[in-house]
């Protein structure tokens, strides 16, 4: 099909990765023309294109594009006046305002080997064989391509950016081509479907810039191959290596007015596979689009080195990645709507064509969407031979390439790369490693009907188990499961528990507040399929009840001084509660003369001299997550010295007497008086008074031994002495009468 003249909008994206120009739009006059695309109520193409024309003339205003087929509509540059009319006319849908697209990065490198590692790795390339031509035809909506490379099967599809034959200036598009079809001819790099037909439309211009009309126009010049009634031209998958930012939506873009992914949905039903690049951003794809749209299949990349699973080929030295990771700068899924359409293929480090007849190295999510573009023209079919996704439905040919990648990740699950749904990375979501792993019979392969669905007790130390769910498929098939901690109910926070692989799993302490899934994979002799259960949780702690005393603690040993003592917890109601001991020492049987020990904080005490004449408690504290609870035991008996001597407190039968001459100088002596007792310590206090009554008594600063020198601080006043006597049970204190007054 040949391509019409249209006219250019100025371009104004860059390559993925790189930073866009400063935007010149928002200093523009009001009244100063915009770039927008129409898009026209339902109607027939011929109606469309009479609407276009009439509102052009109308208004004076010059068309960029004209969709026929994968949109009905047009591209132009409308100011201020002509937008108003072309909103309040009838005929018109929506207006949006037209967007920048981005190819993705480029990373340039020295040449590679004739059979690069990613064709190798997703299997189009086994030691020196190679596949052959696809009987699909491919188009590459990119750069352009340059169509007199010796090593490309590359012909003119059309140019939406500029007229005449879409060459290309940039080397992105003939990068792209070289990895999905560059000949086996014995020298340069070989594709995944060598020597396969690529049509060339380019959308971008040779500084990798362009915008989302000039997209439009290339998904429209891919639909209408597919309802021009020459089955020869029909394009069976289209690769989108490009991209630019855009919100997540849904309702193939109408509820954001995102006429892109309209015409994509509408390319779609008309029979085309979509394969686009994820976006070279280290950022979820739900903001990239069409990475984001679920009708493509979108793919992130992986650094491989060798072209072999195992992760033992070294670091990649162009892009400074280990082998069999994801790409440093790969996109990647976190809602489960993305998880559905997303699959990972390399895009290190790939040796392919590039214009002028050589061949290049760069990195990107670009290179790794053209080996998934190759794949689905050889699952098309190859050397005139039909495939099984031939007369299939894209949704149908994105089920079977996603099914070859799960097969062939559930055959060596040990040797898939680092961040596949086996070897997840907490957050993000890669896909399984593309793969020729096709079914033989597509409808043959176990297909998930009824998602699996877990039950039981999602509780630490509960049971959960589940069931398979429902599946399609040829008899019989065989299942395997895999359990899932996530840190939310999304499927990206996701990843495998160590060992849990049977059909029922208990919880464990590190689950809770987490919640789980599992992953069932079905497989039989045709290949194999994934589902995931929904979430069951968050996860609870067990059932836990709070501690209850009912039984003292008790304590052991003798109450003599160098004894140890020994406390039981007594007995307690609660779940799995954890004990705390304090000893108490206590001046009499009463709870309220008890104190702590300080230190004294295990099962055992050994009791020492400051325990003699007191009594011991134990307190005992029982603890469990609903609370804790504390209780004493009864009194031991009193504590005895060493060898079992009983200590009796001190009392005073006698009170203490004062004996000198009350004058200034003398020397006044006080005795002990008399007490009962067990060997009690004295000490002193001397009190100086204003009357014989005791309240007018203070003490006599220092004045603290048996005896005292009068002062003429004394003089006209009168002597007292407090006598304090001390043991291990205690202390008891008894002042003299009063000598003086002192002269």
């Amino acid at each position: 099909m040949s391509a019409s003249p249209r006219r250019l909008v100025p371009a104004l994206a860059l390559l993925v990765g790189l930073a866009l120009p400063p935007c010149v739009a928002a200093t523009a006059s009001a009244d100063e023309a915009r770039p927008y695309i129409v898009v026209f109520e339902k109607s027939s193409a011929p109606a469309a294109r009479a609407a276009t024309s009439e509102l052009a003339a109308d208004e004076h205003f010059a068309t960029s594009q004209r969709y026929d087929d994968a949109l009905h509509g047009f591209a132009a540059k409308l100011d201020a006046h002509d937008l108003d009319a072309v909103r309040d006319d009838p005929r018109v849908a929506r207006v949006v305002a037209d967007k920048p697209v981005t190819a993705t990065g480029l990373v340039p490198m020295q040449a590679g080997d004739n059979i690069p590692a990613g064709v190798r790795r997703v299997g189009a390339a086994v030691g020196t064989d190679v596949r052959q031509a696809s009987s699909a035809n491919v188009a590459v909506i990119d750069t352009g391509i340059d169509l007199s490379h010796p090593d490309l099967n590359a012909v003119a599809g059309t140019s939406c950016n500029g007229t005449g034959v879409p060459t290309d200036g940039n080397g992105h598009g003939t990068h792209v081509a070289g990895t999905i079809g560059a000949r086996n001819d014995g020298s340069g790099a070989v594709g995944v479907a060598p020597g396969t037909k690529i049509f060339a439309v380019r959308v971008l211009g040779a500084n990798g810039s362009g915008y989302t009309s000039q997209v439009i126009c290339g998904i429209d010049w891919v639909t209408a191959t597919r309802t021009d009634g020459d089955p020869a031209n029909d394009i069976a998958v289209a690769n989108m290596s490009l991209g630019g930012g855009a919100a997540p939506n849904d309702n193939c873009g109408r509820t954001v007015n995102d006429p892109e992914h309209v015409a994509i949905c509408n390319s779609v039903a008309a029979g085309v596979t979509y394969v686009v690049a994820a976006g070279n951003s280290t950022a979820d794809e739900q903001t990239f689009s069409p990475a984001n749209y679920g009708e493509v299949l979108t793919v992130t990349s992986v650094s491989d080195s060798d072209g072999l699973p195992g992760g033992v080929g070294g670091g990649l030295s162009c892009i400074g990645n280990g082998d069999d990771q994801p790409a440093s700068y790969s996109n990647f899924a976190t809602r489960a709507v993305d998880v559905a359409h997303t699959i990972a293929a390399p895009g290190s480090c790939i040796r392919s064509t590039a214009p002028g007849g050589g061949y290049a190295t760069m990195s990107g999510t670009s290179m790794a969407s053209p080996h998934v573009t190759g794949l689905v023209a050889l699952c098309e079919g190859e050397n005139g031979a039909h495939g099984p996704c031939w007369g299939q439905t894209p949704a149908v040919v994105k089920s079977i390439m996603l099914a070859a990648a799960g097969s062939a990740a559930a055959a060596a699950p040990l040797n898939v790369f680092n961040g596949a749904p086996s070897k997840a990375i907490a957050g993000r979501y890669y896909g399984d490693m593309a793969s020729t792993a096709f079914p033989t019979t597509p409808s043959a392969v176990p297909a998930n009907t009824v998602g699996p669905v877990i039950s039981g007790s999602a509780t630490v130390g509960g049971t959960l188990s589940t069931t398979n769910g429902t599946w399609t498929g040829a008899a019989t098939i065989a299942y395997t499961y895999s359990w899932l901690r996530c840190t939310t109910a999304a499927v990206a926070t996701c990843a495998d528990i160590p060992g849990a692989t049977a059909r029922t799993y208990t919880p464990v302490s590190a689950d809770l507040a987490r919640y789980l899934r599992v992953r069932v994979v079905g497989t039989n002799g045709q290949g194999a399929g994934m589902m995931r259960s929904v979430v069951a949780g968050p996860i609870a702690g067990p059932v836990v009840v709070a501690p209850v005393n009912t039984a003292y603690p008790t304590i052991s040993g003798s109450a003599a001084s160098g004894s140890t003592l020994t406390a039981t917890t007594g007995t307690w109601t609660g779940t799995s509660p954890s004990y705390a001991y304090s000893w108490l020492r206590c001046t009499t049987l009463a709870v309220a003369t008890c104190s702590a020990i300080a230190g004294a904080t295990s099962a055992t005490y050994t009791l020492g001299s400051g325990d003699v004449g007191r009594y011991l408690r134990i307190a005992v504290t029982a603890s469990n997550a609903r609370g804790s609870a504390t209780m004493r035991s009864v009194v031991t008996a009193l504590v005895t010295g060493s060898g079992g001597a009983v200590v009796v407190a001190p009392v005073n039968t006698v009170g203490p007497a004062i004996t000198g001459t009350s004058r200034v100088g003398s020397v006044l002596t006080s005795s002990t008086g008399t007490w009962t007792g067990t060997s009690p310590s004295y000490a002193y206090q001397w009190l100086r008074c204003t009357t014989l009554a005791v309240a007018s008594c203070v003490n006599v600063a220092g004045a603290t031994s048996s005896t005292y020198t009068l002062t003429t601080s004394d003089r006209a006043r009168y002597l007292r002495v407090s006598v304090t006597a001390s043991n291990a049970r205690g202390s008891a204190a008894m002042r003299s009468t009063a000598v003086g007054a002192i002269s």
